[in-house]
């Protein structure tokens, strides 16, 4: 197989592709995260009221900017359980920005909801065991 000059010349330079910089910029994308825990151990039958309530938003020209939040409620008693989370949030690049780049934005809300009948704490169950 015979090579020409200008094959060799091509090969040679596409060798080099990924030992240069690449053009393209690259873009930090806006990220909203609120992560919420809720348990309840109770004593009552009555299942635990958990509410997580999260408001998220951005503006047209942001990039790269972060809300975090984390949020833990531990109910624990003989009586019926009310817990919950109001969270807002917001990123923006505002006039901060001038870069005339924007990127999109990532809202993350993973929540977790824990609601335990505990005959511990259960007063009624507790007077049935005494004779």
């Amino acid at each position: 197989m015979k090579f020409t000059a200008h094959s060799l010349a091509l090969f040679s330079l596409t060798a080099l592709f990924p030992l240069i910089p690449s053009v393209t910029p690259s873009a930090n994308a806006c990220a909203i995260v609120d992560a919420t825990t809720q348990v309840a151990i109770h004593g009552s039958k009555t299942p635990a009221t958990q509410e997580n309530n999260v408001a998220t938003g951005s503006d047209d020209n942001c990039l790269g900017n972060t809300a975090v939040g984390t949020t833990t409620q531990v109910g624990i008693g003989s009586g019926e359980v009310q817990q919950s989370h109001q969270g807002a949030y917001f990123v923006g690049g505002g006039d901060a920005n001038n870069t005339g780049i924007t990127s999109p934005t990532v809202t993350v809300t993973p929540q977790t909801q824990v609601d335990v009948y505990s005959p511990a704490h259960d007063q009624e169950f507790l007077n049935r065991l005494v004779p």
